[in-house]
């Protein structure tokens, strides 16, 4: 069975590129930050949503390998696992096959009303 949880696919824009014309690391961790809210947003409701929301507290990521204007790209990602109030997400971000970075995040959930960490709720647990 696959881990993937949530995927989509994006083609590589000119505002996606740096100096060096291949996509800047900068955007790989925002198609990893969009990614990750997206996939929250497909599986929790509206109350939960209003109640709860997730900051990062660290990223790990490896990058292995370039894209360039105009590849086809395939962000996919799934929750590793969830204890206490953190939750840690994986991205992988793959063109023409090959693993092109690999991130790994450390969300923490936090209660909007209080603004301070809060143990990840079973029915979120159950979700992901």
């Amino acid at each position: 069975m696959s881990l993937i949880e949530y995927k989509k696919s994006l083609v590589v824009k000119r505002d996606h590129l740096d100096f060096n014309r291949h996509v800047n690391n900068l955007v790989y961790m925002q198609w990893a930050l969009d990614i990750s809210r997206e996939h929250w947003l497909s599986e929790v409701s509206e109350e939960i949503e209003e109640r709860y929301f997730w900051v990062v507290r660290k990223h790990y990521a490896s990058y292995r390998k370039q894209a360039f204007l105009g590849d086809k790209i395939l962000v996919q990602t799934y929750v590793k696992d969830m204890r206490g109030p953190f939750s840690d997400r994986i991205v992988e971000i793959i063109c023409r096959g090959d693993l092109l970075v690999e991130v790994n995040t450390q969300w923490c959930f936090m209660d909007r009303k209080t603004q301070k960490p809060t143990r990840v709720l079973e029915e979120v647990r159950a979700l992901f």
